[in-house]
């Protein structure tokens, strides 16, 4: 590593706060979850209790209602990620299968009871014009148990109930789906809202520059032309006595004015963007992370990679608080051997291993290759490492 620079510390303290996603163990000792573990257990209970009174304590169908009750829960638990893929489909999928069980070997217990849960699993995984229709499969298998054992009108008052119930829960984890996906939308804007302020300020600051190089030429530089060639007449003019100190005054001049030129071309360039303050105005919308940046000041890159190297960053850090569950992150960008590397390191837990590519990081890793970089990831200690190499062609 060649260039370096001191580490500068960032704790954010954004205005908008984004509730960083809880491990799924945490997210059972919330209390909407807590509810739903109190239901299945009054449910499980009531099932067990009608398995055991008709078929006995060691039978087998009290063992598979046993079984097919803690199941449920895992499968529960294991939904609370609430990403839609083929997996959580199949234990959705599996979730119906038990209690079609259960209402098979124990048509007069709670089955609709825990598909009060199921149902509220779907909001999540499916299209809103489908959801108020999945009561049907919920209550499918405790009617036809019904409808087969010639059952009692109270059986289907039961049912009736429960379906009200399955209503209730769909709309209430409908809702609750709608308030998030509002949060996260209002997050994307407001971080949209930050980018637009950020370029709107380097126009400002490009539009200023520019103010101040057209007065520097047109004044100064006026100025300063008139009086080269003033002293240049002089020069000639003068007797020889004076004739040394009018030429030193004219180199002066001379040099003077094209300090003034310098100056003035270097303020009409645009001011490329720097990724160390990228970074930081970055690290403001993630709050309750710690954020280490070492960036060197005087560290210069165009324009793509630095637009490529803030898109990791951005990409990294959401994926650290959002799926790592970190609180300390690092970035380090420092040029060697006419490449340019960046290593981002975080302090979360990732506990899959290889790690399973989600958009974000197929599309942080389609931009790199396509600039003809490469881009690996590595875990240190459970912790997510991001290594990016930029050629030396696209720097």
């Amino acid at each position: 590593m060649t260039e370096k620079s001191a580490s500068t510390t960032i704790t954010t303290a954004g205005k908008l706060q984004h509730k960083a996603e809880l491990p799924w163990w945490r997210a059972l000792l919330q209390k909407e979850n807590l509810a739903a573990q109190i239901s299945w257990a009054a449910f499980s209970w009531i099932q067990l209790k009608g398995a055991i009174g008709n078929y006995g304590l060691v039978s087998w169908q009290a063992i598979s209602v046993a079984v097919s009750l803690l199941l449920f829960l895992l499968l529960f638990i294991a939904a609370q990620d609430k990403t839609p893929n083929r997996p959580q489909y199949l234990r959705l999928g599996l979730m119906w299968l038990l209690l079609v069980l259960n209402a098979m070997l124990v048509p007069y217990g709670f089955t609709p009871g825990l598909a009060v849960l199921w149902v509220a699993l779907l909001p999540w995984y499916l299209p809103k014009q489908y959801l108020y229709w999945m009561i049907i499969p919920a209550l499918a298998p405790s009617i036809a148990m019904t409808i087969y054992l010639d059952s009692h009108s109270s059986a289907y008052l039961m049912l009736l109930v429960c379906g009200t119930f399955q209503f209730f829960a769909i709309y209430a984890m409908s809702t609750a789906r709608a308030e998030t996906l509002a949060r996260e939308a209002l997050a994307q804007t407001h971080q949209q809202l930050l980018d637009v302020q950020g370029k709107l300020a380097e126009q400002a600051a490009d539009g200023e520059r520019l103010r101040i190089a057209r007065d520097l030429h047109d004044s100064l530089g006026h100025h300063l032309t008139a009086l080269v060639i003033q002293l240049q007449v002089a020069e000639y003019q003068a007797d020889s006595a004076h004739k040394t100190q009018l030429a030193h005054c004219h180199q002066l001049a001379k040099q003077l004015l094209q300090d003034i030129r310098y100056t003035v071309s270097q303020l009409r360039e645009p001011q490329k963007p720097h990724l160390a303050s990228q970074c930081r105005a970055l690290a403001q919308n993630f709050p309750q992370l710690k954020l280490d940046c070492r960036i060197s000041a005087d560290l210069t890159l165009d324009p793509l990679s630095t637009s490529l190297l803030f898109r990791v960053c951005q990409e990294a850090l959401t994926n650290s608080i959002r799926h790592g569950k970190a609180t300390e992150a690092s970035v380090e960008v420092w040029r060697h051997q006419q490449q340019l590397h960046l290593r981002y390191l975080d302090n979360g837990h990732c506990e899959s291993w290889p790690l399973q590519e989600g958009n974000g990081l197929q599309g942080m890793r389609e931009r790199i290759e396509e600039a003809g970089g490469i881009l690996l990831l590595s875990r240190q200690q459970q912790a997510l490492q991001i290594d990016v190499t930029l050629t030396a062609e696209k720097i």
